[in-house]
């Protein structure tokens, strides 16, 4: 029950934070705010899981808040519009700078944890 509550107390942190940043206005059709919470949720998610925090960091990080900051399934949804859309050389784009970004975040998460807890 009590990794339940930090899921959720962490899940509605997450979901405000998720919902300021969609505000940002897009950049060449890119939906800028759902690109910055994959990435920025990808790499703290990492962060996290690389520094093998406690359970209960984890539950209410990465699980509750970082999962109910990032978001799947909007960037599924802004992709399909623009292939609806017929813009293929947006939604490629789109698909790109959320997948790739989002694996740097982690590698760059690896590496920065890596560095910190090797202490060099």
């Amino acid at each position: 029950m009590e990794h339940l509550i930090l899921v959720g107390i962490g899940g509605a942190v997450g979901a405000m934070l998720r919902f300021e940043l969609s505000k940002l206005r897009p950049v060449r059709s890119i939906p800028l705010g759902t690109a910055l919470v994959n990435i920025i949720g990808s790499s703290l998610f990492g962060c996290v899981v690389f520094s093998r925090s406690p359970g209960d960091i984890f539950y209410l990080v990465d699980v509750g808040i970082l999962g109910g900051f990032t978001t799947f399934s909007t960037f599924s949804f802004e992709t399909f519009r623009m292939f609806e859309e017929q813009d293929y050389q947006t939604m490629v784009l789109n698909i790109s700078i959320n997948l790739i970004g989002s694996l740097i975040g982690v590698l760059l998460s690896f590496i920065l944890v890596t560095l910190i807890l090797t202490g060099g």
